[in-house]
């Protein structure tokens, strides 16, 4: 099954935006030819501009009318150019301008389109404007009906260039939601995947302690080599259910922050794209969107891609 058939790219007039266009068709390209293999329905790529009305002149209707057209014009021939330095082969690519706010007419299009996947950077700039995380890419990331991959500004690794691909997962079904579309991006791609899962590590006991100290440092070391065991037997299960020679697993232990320590893991293994889910439970604990996967987000140094629980 081909996860990402119908991909969108915002754009807005900057080189910051336009970064994501790369990486969108490298997917779509990949997506296409494994669509053609299965039969399936053909991969679009769709590049959208959107135009905030300009509320200054709506007290002139003409006026008004006048310089959207011209906007519009203006907009249209900057996606003609944009689409037409991609080689499309298997991929229909077009081009689409909307009236909006940028975040919410993202969001709609997404909606009304049946769009998949988002490609899009985490900020750029068109005169005054600009796209802050916080702001456009944040909350299409959180309000679209699809998976969302974000690349930041200060990213340097680009997608695929490793053909390294890492999921983290924390137990949960919820969490493991990511693996199916990143495993078959990673199959059309050519790319690895690493299963990851981070257990905490406690505190060290105080060197010098009575017998009955040595006795609790003794239960609490069997308790982390079952924790750590348990975390192993986990992703050996997930790996067995998955027949994929490019699929390994991994298990590490930290006394800090979850998302850090993903972040790190990443950079260290030369990770050219993170794929979570919006969120996932573990016992007590929960990766909250706006927490371990948003927290990845922000400080990974390769791309990220968000896949929403559709049950949301």
């Amino acid at each position: 099954m081909v996860p990402f058939r119908n991909i969108l790219v915002p754009l807005d007039g900057s080189e910051l935006a336009e970064k994501a266009v790369g990486p969108a068709h490298q997917i779509a390209v990949a997506m296409a030819a494994s669509a053609h293999r299965t039969g399936e329905t053909a991969v679009k790529l769709t590049l959208l501009r959107a135009l905030t009305p300009m509320a200054m002149l709506a007290a002139d209707p003409y006026l008004y009318d006048e310089m959207m057209r011209m906007n519009i014009d203006e907009a249209q021939a900057y996606l003609n150019l944009a689409a037409s330095t991609l080689s499309e082969g298997k991929v229909v690519v077009e081009t689409k301008t909307v009236n909006g706010s940028p975040a919410e007419a993202i969001v709609q299009y997404a909606e009304e389109n049946a769009i998949d996947l988002v490609v899009m950077s985490s900020h750029g700039r068109t005169g005054s404007s600009r796209w802050v995380y916080g702001s456009v890419a944040e909350k299409v990331m959180h309000h679209a009906p699809c998976a969302t991959a974000i690349i930041r500004a200060h990213v340097e690794v680009t997608m695929f260039q490793n053909r390294k691909m890492l999921v983290p997962l924390d137990g949960s079904e919820l969490a493991e939601r990511a693996l199916e579309p990143a495993l078959a991006l990673a199959r059309a791609v050519g790319s690895n995947v690493q299963l990851l899962r981070i257990v905490n590590a406690r505190e060290p006991m105080p060197e010098s302690m009575t017998p009955a100290g040595e006795q609790v440092e003794a239960a609490l070391n069997e308790a982390d080599l079952e924790e750590r065991s348990e975390a192993e037997t986990y992703l050996q299960r997930v790996f067995s259910s998955h027949e994929n020679q490019h699929l390994f697993f991994d298990v590490q232990t930290t006394d800090g922050d979850v998302a850090d320590t993903i972040v790190t893991y990443a950079d260290a293994n030369h990770i050219d794209l993170i794929v979570m889910s919006s969120h996932g439970r573990s016992g007590l604990g929960r990766w909250l969107h706006g927490s371990v996967a948003e927290k990845v987000l922000r400080g990974a140094n390769c791309a990220t891609l968000i896949v929403r629980d559709q049950r949301d």
